[in-house]
């Protein structure tokens, strides 16, 4: 055992002078979940007592990670007694309209929080880049640039903020241009969009579409209306394939990367891709679901996300239908919001159920590294406690008290470049939690 420990340590000095080289810088950033703003008319008692409320519960929702707290009977309960987290407030005025800004108490929200079992998600966040593909109704499509001001890019910012995810739109320079097309964002293929992404150093790809559904009925040519088992009778001519776009391949299946990018340009509940010369792209089924689709709503906005250079597998995705564009896209950022706090937000146990790991770091030379590191692991959300054990030259090893599990701990480490794990020649992490302190 202590020539594995020895062994370990060694390992962890001489990897310090490899780290810059060999691992890569992972992106993330720190949002505030102290405070809140909320629009008012006024500035009365009545008022401030109402808005004190309501900027908590919106705190609540980035703190826990959760979209939907009404079913959380501790969190109404917090919210309805706002005043005793309150440690200060203001008022300010933006474009002529009066906001009231609060900010809480964070460790005695935190204490309450682990207290009740409620998910508690850190300051810590993913950076996400959204790919948006527009049409407007000449046909021409357009990609949502971060210089944009148009309101697609003011809802996605706004619902952004509003639930504490990080989010930001490529800034279609000529760099990007060299990179990517609107027929590439449109297609919507996953690795096209991560590869394009690279430049901006993200932990999370989005690509979206959003196109007008057709409001009369399809069918295809030649079409026998006697036995059309869909029910659905055209209000005017039969259409031809050529005749309908939305939505449609940019590029052949073959040219897709994987199965998993061919389903994404199909219509929504084709599961099974098809060569081009095959006969219909669309079978009377998948226009009578178009047709379906076109009754529920004016619009829909297909989407997927998966983490930076991710697996096929880690690749989410779907198609939202709603009358209202801009509503879409409150529901793509709150699919995303619901999915990273589901990975990253703690779900505190019972004292039974906590436990306590050890964590070596390498690369501390003095004191204040020492300190820093410490400092550090107890600011995580996933960490009770965090004692020193050992100390070998230049690195520490760690006792940490977890309010989670060891797969939760990585995770939140994963959205920070200061702890770094130690990698094999391959680049897998070695077995054990041996990381480096890379300030």
């Amino acid at each position: 055992m202590i020539a594995k420990t020895k062994l370990c340590c060694a390992v962890l000095i001489m990897g310090s002078m490899l780290i810059q080289i060999l691992l890569p810088v992972q992106a993330s950033s720190t949002i505030n979940i102290q405070s809140a703003k909320v629009a008012v008319d006024d500035r009365n008692s009545r008022t401030q007592r109402a808005a004190t409320r309501q900027a908590l519960t919106q705190l609540l929702i980035k703190f826990t990670g959760q979209g939907d707290i009404s079913s959380y009977q501790a969190l109404k309960t917090i919210s309805e007694d706002a005043n005793r987290y309150l440690r200060a407030y203001r008022y300010t005025e933006e474009n002529g309209q009066l906001y009231f800004v609060a900010e809480f108490d964070r460790q005695q929200l935190e204490t309450v929080l682990k207290r009740e079992r409620l998910p508690i998600w850190g300051d810590r966040r993913p950076d996400a880049l959204l790919w948006l593909a527009t049409e407007n109704d000449k046909g021409e499509r357009r990609i949502t640039g971060d210089g944009q001001v148009n309101e697609f890019a003011i809802t996605a910012r706004r619902e952004a903020e509003v639930r504490g995810v990080p989010l930001t739109f490529p800034l279609m320079d000529l760099d990007d241009a060299a990179r990517i097309n609107a027929f590439d964002v449109w297609g919507l293929f996953p690795r096209q969009l991560n590869l394009a992404s690279a430049r901006y150093n993200v932990d999370f790809v989005l690509g979206a579409r959003i196109y007008r559904n057709r409001t009369r009925d399809f069918v295809l040519p030649g079409t026998d209306y006697a036995t059309n088992t869909s029910g659905l009778e055209p209000e005017t001519s039969a259409v031809t394939q050529s005749d309908f776009i939305e939505p449609r391949l940019e590029q052949p299946l073959q040219q897709a990367e994987s199965v998993q990018e061919a389903l994404l340009a199909l219509p929504e509940g084709h599961i099974t891709p098809v060569a081009l010369d095959d006969g219909p792209l669309f079978t009377q089924e998948e226009f009578s679901t178009l047709a379906a689709r076109a009754k529920k709503g004016r619009y829909s906005l297909d989407f997927f996300y998966v983490p930076f250079n991710g697996a096929s597998s880690e690749v989410v995705h779907g198609t939202l239908i709603g009358d209202e564009p801009n509503e879409l896209i409150t529901q793509l950022i709150n699919r995303y919001a619901d999915h990273l706090g589901q990975t990253y937000a703690i779900l505190p146990g019972d004292a039974n159920s906590e436990q306590r790991i050890e964590l070596s770091v390498g690369n501390l030379h003095d004191l204040r590294g020492y300190v820093a590191v410490q400092q550090y692991l107890e600011a995580l959300s996933v960490t009770e406690s965090v004692t020193l054990v050992r100390q070998q030259g230049t690195v520490s090893t760690f006792s940490l008290h977890l309010l989670g599990s060891e797969k939760d701990l990585r995770a939140v480490l994963s959205l920070d470049n200061r702890l770094q794990p130690l990698r094999d020649a391959f680049g897998q992490p070695l077995e054990g939690m041996h990381y480096f302190w890379s300030q």
